[in-house]
C-alpha cells in the first residue's frame, strides 16, 4: 500500500508540473508574438470536444491493482489541427489516476488499486485540453496555427465492485420452515471476504419454472432469517441485487 501511495503522489506531482510548464510556455510564446507585432489570431472556441468515454466496470475478488482501459471519442471543428490533454480519474472527488490524451481518439489505462482506492463509483473526466487550430494570417500572408486552453466537462462513471457470495439454509419444524441467509463480499482493504449487509435481498421460493419472492430484507451482520408456513416440500434461495460497491449474488437453492 505504501508503494502505491507513493506512486500516486509522484503522478500528481508530475501532472501538476506538466500543467505549470504548459501554462508558462503558452504565456511566453504569446508574449513573444505580441513583441514581434504579429496580428493575433481569431481564436477557435473549442477545436475539439470529447463526445464520450468508454470504460467497463470491474468486479474484484483479490486486492491486486488493475489497469482499466478507457477509450475516448472526440468531435473536431474544421480548423482543428492537433491537441493534447490530461484527463482525471477520480473517486469521491479525489484524483486516483490521470490519463493522457493526444490527438483525436485515444485509449489509455487507468491504474486502480482497490485496496488503496476503495470500492464504489469512479469517474473519468473532466479533461484539461490544449487544442491547436489553423488560421490564415493576413499579416504574414500564410496559414499558421494557434492554440486555446479549456476544460472539457464530459464524464463517465464506472464501478469497482467486490465479489459477493451468499448461502441459504433451511430447517423445518412441523409446517414451519425457517430460512437463514448469509452473505459476504470481498473487502480489498482487509484482503479477505467480510460480512455483507446487503440491501433489498430477496428470499425466494420456486413456483413451477419461476422464482417467487417471499420477502425482501436487509441483512444485518451479514445474515437474515425468515420463517414461512409451508407443509409441502419446497425449494428456496436468496437473491441479492447489484450495489455500487458489490456484485450481485444468488445462493444455491435448498429444499425443505
Amino acid at each position: 500500500m505504501n508503494i502505491h501511495s507513493h506512486s500516486h503522489g509522484e503522478k500528481k506531482m508530475q501532472v501538476s508540473t506538466m500543467r505549470r510548464i504548459r501554462n508558462a510556455a503558452v504565456t511566453l510564446v504569446a508574449t513573444g508574438a505580441l513583441a514581434l507585432g504579429a496580428v493575433p489570431a481569431q481564436a477557435s472556441d473549442r477545436p475539439i470536444d470529447i463526445t464520450g468515454y468508454s470504460v467497463s466496470s470491474i468486479t474484484v475478488a483479490d486486492s491486486n491493482c488493475r489497469n482499466v482501459t478507457v477509450n475516448v471519442s472526440t468531435r473536431v471543428k474544421s480548423d482543428y489541427d492537433d491537441s493534447y490533454g490530461i484527463i482525471d480519474v477520480t473517486r469521491q472527488g479525489g484524483v486516483v489516476d490521470t490519463l493522457w490524451l493526444e490527438g483525436r481518439e485515444i485509449s489509455d489505462r487507468a491504474l486502480i488499486c482497490p485496496s488503496y482506492d476503495g470500492l464504489g463509483a469512479y469517474r473519468v473526466g473532466p479533461a484539461d485540453l490544449t487544442a491547436y487550430y489553423s488560421y490564415w494570417d493576413s499579416y504574414w500572408g500564410y496559414t499558421d496555427t494557434d492554440w486555446v486552453d479549456y476544460v472539457d466537462n464530459s464524464a463517465k462513471t464506472f464501478y469497482v465492485r467486490g465479489k459477493a457470495k451468499s448461502s441459504v439454509t433451511a430447517s423445518r419444524r412441523g409446517s414451519k420452515v425457517t430460512l437463514t441467509a448469509k452473505a459476504q463480499v470481498y473487502s480489498p482493504e482487509k484482503y479477505r471476504y467480510a460480512q455483507y449487509n446487503a440491501k433489498n435481498a430477496k428470499f425466494q421460493v420456486k413456483s413451477g419454472t419461476t422464482w417467487k419472492t417471499l420477502k425482501t430484507v436487509n441483512l444485518t451482520k451479514g445474515t437474515a432469517k425468515l420463517t414461512v408456513t409451508q407443509s409441502k416440500k419446497k425449494t428456496y434461495r436468496l437473491s441479492i441485487p447489484t450495489a455500487t460497491w458489490a456484485s450481485s449474488t444468488t445462493s444455491q437453492s435448498v429444499s425443505k
